[in-house]
């Protein structure tokens, strides 16, 4: 069974403590490729160099959205962004998006002046990836709305009829998912679906319901360890449990899902 990890912060501590060691366990799990997410100018660099490294890991480049206060003048990170992209490791701008969850405080609102922060950075990172001819890797929480309007007034296509982007650790519901299908993304799932409260329900609905053709696994590590590693770090060789669960919700094998979610993502990334 062959297995790819679509999403994973491998440059994050604890893993880059071991990285050795984290890539032969996924080894040794059957994951034969990873993806390393950019989330600031820093990190794209470090996902980029660690890529370098390894041969079965690949890097994308991209600044969170929760990090658009601190990003400084647009044009010249996204200038920054585009050098690196040049590197042939590179296959996905992301995560870029929009995050309108205050994880300081429920209470505590994202303002207007941060979503607009927000949307600016992404247009214009949207416009990087269709001036590169890259994917999308796209993080959404709390802010489906502006993020449908962004991308459906977009030059952000998909092309020749081959889907371009994904949406990764989906939380949403199957109207929702079924609004992503069509307008051409992928979804990505992480160890959530294998969360048994009723409160992760609607995403393992959203689960049974996408095609499995437009779906990736990924753990997001080393962040939302799946069952029955939960509150353990995460890393990529738990992304067969993902694979087994969604085998499960589908009542399919998990053979199949490995095969088919690993073309998937070797078709989106050109991997």
């Amino acid at each position: 069974m062959k297995l790819i990890d679509s999403h994973c912060h491998l440059d994050f501590e604890p893993l880059s403590e071991d990285i050795e060691g984290v890539v032969e366990r996924a080894g040794k799990s059957g994951v034969v490729k990873m993806i390393n997410i950019g989330t600031s100018l820093h990190r794209s660099r470090e996902a980029v160099e660690l890529a370098g490294r390894f041969p079965n890991i690949w890097a994308s480049v991209g600044l969170h959205p929760q990090d658009a206060g601190e990003v400084g003048e647009v044009g010249s990170a996204i200038d920054s962004l585009r050098e690196l992209a040049k590197n042939e490791k590179v296959v996905a701008i992301g995560e870029i998006g929009l995050d309108y969850y205050s994880a300081k405080s429920e209470k505590q609102k994202v303002t207007s002046k941060e979503k607009e922060a927000q949307k600016k950075l992404f247009i214009a990172q949207l416009k990087l990836a269709e001036e590169l001819k890259l994917p999308i890797i796209c993080h959404v929480r709390d802010a489906w709305d502006d993020f449908f309007t962004i991308i459906q007034n977009s030059k952000f296509k998909t092309r020749n009829s081959s889907v371009r982007a994904v949406i990764h650790c989906f939380t949403g519901d199957e109207k929702i998912a079924e609004k992503l299908i069509k307008i051409g993304f992928y979804v990505g799932f992480t160890g959530f679906i294998t969360f048994n409260q009723e409160k992760f329900e609607h995403i393992r609905q959203s689960a049974v319901r996408v095609p499995l053709d437009r779906i990736l696994i990924e753990t997001d590590a080393p962040f939302l360890a799946p069952e029955p590693y939960r509150g353990k770090v995460n890393e990529p060789a738990y992304v067969f449990e993902i694979a087994q669960k969604l085998a499960e919700l589908k009542a399919i094998s998990a053979e199949e899902v490995a095969e088919t979610t690993t073309k998937n993502a070797e078709k989106l990334f050109g991997i």
